[in-house]
């Protein structure tokens, strides 16, 4: 009797750890019962919208709050009527120049000048930025001639492109270049040298040529550091281009229309207001680019991880 009693417990025992085993916690697709990890990751998008919706109120708050101060300076003549029209008067003004033909076109005029001399900038300062990057030694020996050349002002030198280009597209185009060229040119150089050193030897133990890896491994992982050359650069591209209008003397684009707007009798509404608008085109092409940076520092730490 106490043998059989004892295999009974053991074979109840057995019994027990077979069906412990053998049933498998249920496993549940209901996305409302998948636990706190899957309700954070719905509710991330819900925090970078209100994220993004707080500065969007607070950069709105900072603007009404300049021109409010704008308005109080100019209505109580803290500053001459000569020298500072009040907001009101000025947004009248941009109101009145956003349909007016002549204005678009010189503001047209600009844009393309601009547009050309940044993309020249890009063809230049992109590959020649890659292959210094790659080559240590081409890097070495022009080195010194990039940090010999970089400080020189473009504006500085318009009367020498007037002289060469002329006081039309050429010139503008020329003075674009040469002041957007260099930041494109070292962030791209500093994007390439950030490559993961592991990446690029695993791609060449695999066979692939420098073209592959430089195409496949280095651009992509450059492509942030060179868009963050282009969202420095790319206002600093309407800021040149108006500046080579003015001191150019050219007869097409905004800063020569500035510039007659100027010399007019109560000209300086008008001038407050086209500068007013050649400020909003900077900021709205600064945060076009500064969203599409966004995207693509998310995908490459999506990447690194």
């Amino acid at each position: 009797m106490p043998d059989r009693s004892a295999r009974s417990l053991m074979e109840d025992d057995v019994e027990t750890t077979t069906s412990v085993t053998a049933a498998p916690p249920p496993v549940t697709t209901d996305p409302a019962a998948a636990g706190p990890p899957e309700r954070r990751a719905a509710r991330r998008p819900r925090r970078t919208t209100a994220g993004r919706g707080r500065v969007l109120r607070r950069g709105a708050t900072g603007v009404l709050g300049t021109l409010l101060l704008w308005e109080v300076v100019a209505r109580f003549d803290l500053l001459p009527r000569d020298a500072l029209p009040p907001a009101s008067t000025t947004i009248a003004r941009a109101a009145e120049l956003v349909v007016d033909p002549t204005f678009l076109g010189n503001v047209g005029a600009t844009l393309w000048a601009s547009l050309v001399g940044y993309l020249l900038a890009l063809v230049i300062a992109l590959p020649l930025g890659m292959l210094l990057g790659l080559s240590d030694r081409l890097y070495l020996v022009s080195s010194t001639v990039i940090e010999l050349l970089r400080p020189l002002p473009p504006v500085g030198l318009v009367p020498l492109l007037v002289l060469v280009a002329g006081q039309g597209l050429e010139m503008k185009a020329a003075v674009v270049a040469l002041g957007c060229v260099w930041p494109l040119l070292i962030n791209t150089i500093h994007g390439v040298h950030a490559t993961d050193s592991t990446a690029r030897a695993t791609a060449r133990s695999f066979g692939w040529s420098p073209t592959q890896v430089a195409v496949r491994v280095v651009w992509p992982s450059a492509i942030p550091s060179v868009l963050t050359g282009v969202r420095i650069t790319v206002s600093v591209a309407l800021i040149l281009c108006v500046g080579a209008e003015f001191i150019g003397g050219s007869t097409a684009g905004l800063g020569s229309w500035l510039l007659q707007q100027s010399m007019l009798p109560g000209g300086i509404d008008s001038v407050c207001a086209g500068v007013l608008i050649a400020g909003s085109l900077g900021l709205l092409i600064n945060g076009a680019v500064s969203a599409l940076e966004t995207r693509f520092a998310a995908w490459a730490r999506r990447e690194e991880a």
